[in-house]
């Protein structure tokens, strides 16, 4: 395989290729994702922007998440559960224009909350164990709610992620 000299864009939500999760994810952090520390294993998760990995509730269907504190975007703003459950509903079911390559993974996904700044609630229509595994994606990078920077177009050609860093589609 040759690998592309740049993504097509670094809209995560949109974009389906290598060329954009390598090029980019180093610069987000996600909810979860498969421990580091056990990178083959398929089952085994951790947290990268919440506190610890909930137990379901409501018979298998509610997935409470609290976000970890102090975690700021690259411009210096704060994150909150605002901005996850933002992302998350793009992802899941984008508003009209946006495209969402993993929009089918979660199928199962009814709602998307945050009652609070710190906390994010998936509501699920059934349970299913296919929901934990599929919140494992690295493409899943969180946005800053309500940035006009970070909606289409310019979230294509620029990103603030979640880590000390800014970077800008040359």
């Amino acid at each position: 395989m040759i690998p592309a000299d740049a993504p097509p864009s670094f809209d995560g939500h949109r974009e389906a290729t290598f060329a954009t999760v390598h090029a980019v994810a180093p610069f987000y952090s996600v909810l979860v994702r498969v421990n580091p520390a056990d990178p083959a294993s398929t089952t085994d998760f951790v947290c990268d922007l919440c506190t610890a990995m909930p137990q379901p509730t409501d018979g298998g269907k509610t997935y409470t998440f609290k976000i970890r504190d102090g975690v700021k975007f690259g411009e210096g703003s704060i994150l909150t559960a605002y901005d996850v459950a933002a992302s998350w509903k793009k992802i899941i079911d984008p508003p009209a224009g946006m495209i969402s390559a993993r929009q089918s993974n979660f199928m199962m996904v009814d709602t998307v909350d945050a009652p609070d700044p710190s906390t994010v609630v998936f509501r699920l229509k059934f349970a299913t164990a296919a929901f934990l595994p599929a919140l494992v994606d690295p493409y899943a990078f969180h946005l800053q709610e309500g940035n006009p920077r970070q909606e289409p177009p310019l979230v294509r050609e620029e990103h603030h992620g979640i880590r000390p860093i800014s970077f800008r589609f040359l």
